[in-house]
Parts: C-alpha cells; sequence; structure tokens
C-alpha cells in the first residue's frame, strides 16, 4: 500500500483509539479529561475532523469532476472560441478507463470548439503495464473537435526527487504513449506550431517538450507564427513560460498543468508538498499572469504519488476567447 495511504489510515486508527479513551475517562469524575472537559471536546472535535478529512480526501474529492469556467477578451478573433483544457490525467493505479470516459463526458458536455491535454496523461510510476490503453475513451473526442496535447515529467517517468538521477527514473514511456494517441487521431506538439481553423478562423498553438526531460526547449518555430493570429502557448510545467523568447510577442494565453493545485492544499498555508517549481505558489492554481500575459494553471485531473486531493478538486477547464468582453 502506498506509504502516504499508511500515514492516512493509520492516523484514522490512532485517532479512532484516542476517541474511545477519551470518551471512557469523561465518565470517571477523578480523570484528566472528565476534570478538563472543554479541553475534551476541543480534542474530540479536532480528531473527528481530522477523521472526516481522511476519508473526504481519499474516498470523495478525488472522484469528485468540476468544471471551470474562464471567460478571455481576445481581439485578434472575429468569433468566439471554446477550448476545453485537461491535464495530469495520470491513468494507471489509481483511476483508469471509467475515470476517462468521465472526464469525456464532461467534455462534451459543454461543447468545445477544440481540445487541449496538457501532458501527465499516465502515471508510469513503476508499473509494467501498458496505461496508455485507459485513455482509449479519448477517442470519442476525436470525431467531434480536434485535439492536441503535450508530454508530461510521468512520460518520461521524472519524478520531482529523481530529476537528476536517471538511474531512478521509471521508463520513459512517451513512445508507446505517442503510437496510442497517433492511432486515436490525436495530434503531438512538441516544439511545433500548428494554426487551426476554428469557426472561419486561425488559432495557433505551440507547445513544449516537458523541460524536466528537455531543459532548453526549441522556440525555432514560433518564426512560423503570424502575431496577427491567437496564439495558445502549453507546457506541462508552468516554469516552461520562463524559457519563452522574449523575441516574440508574449502569447494570448499559456496553459499549463503539473502542479496538482497542491493536490493537499492548506488553507493560509498553501500545498503541503511542492511540485518542484521555480515560480512562486500563486502559480500552482487558476489564472495568474506572467509579464502580463495571462497564465492558467489546471489543478489537473488525476492524482501523483497516492489517491489523496483536499481543496484541489479534479477539473476540466473550458476557457473562452471572445472579442467581445470588456
Amino acid at each position: 500500500m502506498n506509504f502516504l495511504l499508511i500515514i492516512t489510515y493509520g492516523y484514522v486508527a490512532v485517532a479512532a483509539i484516542m476517541i474511545f479513551f477519551i470518551i471512557r475517562d469523561r465518565r470517571k469524575p477523578e480523570l484528566f479529561f472528565a476534570r478538563h472537559r472543554r479541553l475534551s471536546v476541543l480534542c474530540l472535535s479536532i480528531l473527528v475532523l481530522g477523521i472526516f478529512l481522511a476519508f473526504y480526501s481519499t474516498l470523495v474529492e478525488p472522484f469528485i469532476l468540476k468544471t471551470t469556467k474562464v471567460e478571455l477578451n481576445d481581439n485578434k478573433l472575429q468569433h468566439q472560441i471554446k477550448i476545453a483544457f485537461v491535464s495530469d490525467i495520470q491513468v494507471g493505479q489509481w483511476k483508469k478507463s471509467d475515470w476517462v470516459k468521465k472526464i469525456v463526458k464532461k467534455i462534451i458536455a459543454n461543447d468545445p470548439d477544440i481540445v487541449i491535454l496538457g501532458g501527465d496523461l499516465i502515471d508510469n510510476e513503476g508499473t509494467f503495464e501498458d496505461e496508455s490503453e485507459y485513455l482509449e475513451p479519448l477517442a470519442n473526442l476525436v470525431s467531434r473537435y480536434p485535439v492536441y496535447y503535450v508530454l508530461g515529467n510521468h512520460e518520461y517517468g521524472i519524478g520531482g526527487h529523481i530529476i537528476d538521477k536517471p538511474e531512478k527514473h521509471t521508463g520513459d514511456r512517451s513512445l508507446i504513449l505517442a503510437d496510442r494517441m497517433r492511432e486515436m487521431g490525436i495530434a503531438l506538439l512538441k516544439n511545433n506550431i500548428v494554426c487551426p481553423e476554428i469557426n472561419n478562423q486561425k488559432i495557433c498553438l505551440f507547445g513544449i517538450d516537458d523541460i524536466w526531460k528537455n531543459k532548453q526547449p526549441d522556440f525555432s518555430e514560433l518564426n512560423n507564427w503570424d502575431e496577427d493570429k491567437p496564439l495558445i502557448f502549453i507546457t506541462h510545467n508552468p516554469d516552461g513560460i520562463l524559457s519563452y523568447p522574449a523575441n516574440f510577442a508574449y502569447p494570448t494565453l499559456t496553459l499549463a498543468g503539473h502542479t496538482h493545485g497542491g493536490q493537499i492544499w492548506i488553507p493560509l498555508w498553501g500545498p503541503l508538498a511542492g511540485a518542484q517549481t521555480i515560480l512562486e505558489n500563486s502559480y500552482y492554481r487558476g489564472m495568474n499572469y506572467y509579464n502580463g500575459s495571462p497564465i492558467y494553471i489546471s489543478v489537473g485531473a488525476g492524482e501523483s504519488g497516492a489517491p489523496l486531493r483536499l481543496f484541489a478538486i479534479p477539473e476540466v477547464v473550458i476557457i473562452t476567447l471572445d472579442p467581445n468582453l470588456k
């Protein structure tokens, strides 16, 4: 069993025992918790809350899938464009085809014009199965919308604690994933630009390879970008924006994932464990700005390390670019 799960359910077991003894001691006037009843109520409240959060974070929140809607003004467009963005599905040990079907259903219900997948589509944390087979439900999107994706660090088997230790990487599965996605008709963006026509207008997409695999992305194809057209820059890791070349105009929008929104987010504190990004914690989730250019960082749809989420509900992001917004 995963170490974090052992800690979580170990806490539940210990807390349950402590609750039993506190309640028992409250019945005997000579014992500590009987003489300090207010303290006993406080301790019981904390222990019960901890048990509730332990079960909620493992059995409830990871299986909620919300729709996050964002609107941005874009004067380079003539007509509205709706983008569905999903990152960090990480199918494998914890989530499989049924979860991907749920994501696909959510996307179709929002009827976007284009779908973008932000990397870490498979978990790849040491298993020997072909996890890419769990992504097959994505094929149901291809007949409806253009679908593109970028690679993340998990496709390459690179975890945050072993970035510079190749001997500990869990294996490069990027080619296996790429074959599966190609069979489904989903196009890879790997340091290249595409400019599909959507709603009788062109929008350009430029996606880079994962920066933990290739620390210096190749931006040469940006020379093919007509800056009169909107540009969506896709980088699995939000730190990819730090490599964006200064001799080009900044993107209309940058899309990123990787952080899982902290996965376990402590109010007034932030992420319980860091995603080892250079950008500060304000870039862990939601809409932010870098050099005046909007960057949306998704909390993702899957989990890393353990099937735990707290105050970081999995999401499908629907971003509307609208020339008529003020």
